[in-house]
């Protein structure tokens, strides 16, 4: 299935369109658009529905729905930019990109944080996804990202490859530190 940004207000802001992946099994294409407030439910179920690893890995804890919950409650869309990749028959949440900046008056830094559902790993759903939620930081004046994962998690360090910038790494823990806007390697 190809993954493909369809046409919103929100989407005129971003530099490039997102390139095309082949997503594994169930085929259905799947749409990328920026998330706005009345989104949330969706963030929230989505986030609930990850798998204990998936959890852990974008929390860098493994939190109980309470404090997932708790989490949702506090995004702020002035200081956080929010894509999803929706099933577009099911209109079901599958993956998920933050950009949260640094400050809403001079947000010079990002840090940026990728989910996707256990059936749609692996397939390029999550770098789709930060590629997007990266390139409307820089739209807001971000001009650094930052990723803080778990050293042996493969699926971020794989994304972390594929956008062509060495992670620096202590034990267990690594850090990637991408330059935004002109820069920034497409």
């Amino acid at each position: 299935m190809a993954a493909q940004q369809h046409a919103t207000p929100a989407a005129a802001e971003f530099r490039r369109p997102p390139a095309a992946i082949a997503v594994a099994p169930p085929a259905q294409e799947l749409v990328v658009r920026r998330l706005k407030p009345a989104d949330l439910p969706a963030v929230e179920a989505h986030l609930l529905a990850l798998d204990p690893g998936g959890r852990a890995s974008r929390f860098h804890a493994l939190l109980g729905d309470d404090a997932v919950r708790a989490y949702v409650a506090r995004i702020d869309f002035r200081r956080m930019i929010l894509v999803g990749a929706f099933e577009e028959e099911s209109g079901r949440l599958i993956g998920l990109a933050e950009a949260h900046l640094d400050a809403p008056e001079a947000p010079l830094r990002t840090e940026a944080s990728v989910s996707v559902l256990a059936s749609h790993r692996g397939a390029g759903v999550g770098r789709l996804l930060a590629g997007v939620a990266l390139d409307a930081a820089a739209s807001r004046g971000a001009r650094r990202a930052e990723f803080h994962y778990q050293a042996d998690n493969r699926a971020v360090a794989r994304l972390v490859r594929g956008l062509g910038t060495p992670a620096a790494s202590a034990p267990g823990f690594a850090c990637l530190a991408l330059p935004l806007g002109a820069t920034r390697p497409h």
